[in-house]
């Protein structure tokens, strides 16, 4: 009984690592995409994990940024309706050094409606996301990097563990929102 168990956790983590894990680390990516140098490698230059992601979108990049800032925190003064977020207002407002609600990320770079750097120093690790936007066809190529450097620590090594899994299933899930957002407001 005990040998079954262990081949099989030892199936499932072969499995994870040679099937699930390369593809999403690049949901959705080409191999251009994903080799690419994006702004904001330079925050963590020898990350332990980096994933690139990327869907495209049925609307034009500033229809795109709007639901990128809305749903990754920014939250301009009292609570806004999530409905439909007025790409300008929320352009005007969100600066560098600002800090997100959601995850203490820090706004380093951003050039409206195209790019947003963001970066997390924490105890555990140090976390940088950029999300680019470019227009494709009269729609937008959304691109997501995260790239993380933990400490040499048991929790942040936890820390790795935990983002290689949770990551993607938070992005993808947010990605996908965005998407249908902004799609569905254009």
């Amino acid at each position: 009984m005990t040998r079954s168990l262990f081949r099989l956790a030892a199936g499932a983590a072969a499995g994870y690592l040679f099937a699930v894990r390369p593809w999403h680390l690049r949901w959705g990516a080409d191999d251009r995409e994903v080799h690419a140098a994006m702004p904001g490698d330079d925050l963590i230059r020898h990350p332990q994990h980096q994933a690139t992601r990327a869907i495209t979108i049925d609307a034009p990049p500033a229809s795109v940024w709007a639901w990128v800032v809305r749903l990754g925190g920014y939250r301009p003064g009292s609570t806004r309706a999530a409905a439909s977020p007025d790409a300008a207002g929320e352009q005007q407002g969100l600066k560098v050094g600002d800090v997100l609600d959601e995850g203490g990320f820090v706004v380093e770079r951003m050039e409206p409606p195209n790019t947003l750097v963001l970066l997390m120093r924490g105890a555990d690790a140090t976390t940088s996301c950029c999300v680019s936007l470019s227009e494709l066809d009269g729609g937008t190529r959304m691109i997501f990097r995260l790239r993380v450097r933990a400490e040499s620590t048991l929790r942040g090594t936890g820390y790795l563990a935990m983002t290689d899994v949770g990551d993607f299933l938070t992005m993808r899930r947010q990605m996908l929102t965005i998407k249908e957002r902004a799609e569905s407001t254009h």
